[in-house]
């Protein structure tokens, strides 16, 4: 055969010239590693800090199992199934949150959403209701054996409660006073349905993220809302008023109440006196008439003569004044 350089053709290998009695004796070696690797591979698993896990052992269900590296029988005898326990899930109903990149954006017409979020109210009224439910895992074994289908039981039983509290309620309350009874009407509602099926589920909180009337009536609603807000802010006005009015004339009633309470007090006191000091002069009068006329009489014209200018003394027994009276002459003095 002739030479090629370094493309001539490579010999022939021959089955016959492997060496295997030289392979033989690694093969033992080889073997007890793979099954080691298996082995370990297999007996040996993780769960994450946020998670937990099922020991299924020949499809049966036999332990839940915490965080940390754990054992079990290998080649498939133990199956693991896990969860994740500690993190918030969310079911959304209305609207759909649509993620693109860095952003979110919501969605109120999602061919689902349009259907979940028209409900009747009580007084026969439209209602456009969007809400959240946040849940976490409780028991995982009910969450992965008891119900085949948790998610859809979770979003079938709230809108079956949702639209019940809904129905219960006016448009009014729906819109602006009830919202936050029926978030905590719809948690309870929802738990104790979840609890009887066993789902395993603990729900965290019913949040409604909208409520608003249809679009053909947006406009009338809003009106009325901005009325009802006008309403309100007169209301709270004049009951602001009242409160400064009526503790100032509480106060001035009150005292008015006191100054005639005392006048009355004072007057009757006064009365009394007088009627006391009066009968202690009567009682005295009475012993002597005569003397305590008199000298009544007397003390009485002390006080009064001294403050007259002119003093006439006239007989008792003149018929008329004119003769006597000199007019512009200066009267007789005492």
């Amino acid at each position: 055969m002739s030479d090629h350089g370094p493309y001539r053709k490579p010999q022939d290998i021959r089955f016959e010239d492997i060496p295997w009695e030289s392979i033989k004796k690694f093969i033992p070696p080889l073997l007890i590693i793979v099954f080691v690797i298996i082995t370990g591979y297999t007996a040996f698993y993780t769960v994450k800090a946020n998670e937990e896990a099922v020991i299924l052992r020949f499809g049966r269900y036999t332990k839940t199992v915490g965080p940390g590296l754990h054992t079990k029988v290998p080649y498939g005898i133990d199956r693991i199934l896990k969860a994740e326990v500690k993190r918030i899930y969310n079911e959304e109903f209305g609207f759909r949150t649509e993620h693109r990149g860095f952003s979110s954006m919501i969605d109120y017409e999602y061919p689902e959403a349009r259907e979940e979020k028209l409900m009747l109210t009580g007084d026969l009224n439209c209602a456009e209701v969007h809400w959240v439910i946040r849940y976490k895992i409780k028991a995982l074994e009910d969450y992965l054996f008891k119900v085949r289908e948790v998610r859809e039981a979770i979003r079938g039983i709230s809108q079956a409660v949702m639209r019940t509290l809904i129905g219960d309620r006016s448009i009014d309350e729906v819109l602006t006073i009830g919202r936050t009874e029926i978030e905590q009407k719809a948690k309870e509602d929802i738990q104790r349905i979840l609890d009887s099926y066993k789902c395993g589920i603990d729900i965290q909180t019913v949040l409604l993220k909208g409520v608003d009337p249809p679009e053909p009536v947006k406009d009338a609603f809003n009106a009325v809302n901005q009325a009802i807000q006008i309403r309100d802010k007169i209301i709270n006005d004049a009951e602001g008023q009242k409160n400064k009015i009526l503790p100032a004339a509480e106060g001035k009633k009150e005292q008015v109440i006191k100054e005639a309470e005392g006048y009355r007090i004072r007057r009757v006191n006064e009365a009394t006196g007088d009627i006391r000091a009066f009968l202690a002069v009567y009682e005295e009068y009475k012993k002597a008439e005569d003397v305590t006329r008199r000298r009544l009489f007397l003390e009485t014209m002390a006080k009064i003569i001294p403050k007259c200018e002119k003093l006439y003394i006239i007989d008792k027994d003149l018929k008329g004044l004119i003769p006597i009276l000199g007019l512009g002459e200066e009267g007789a003095k005492k």
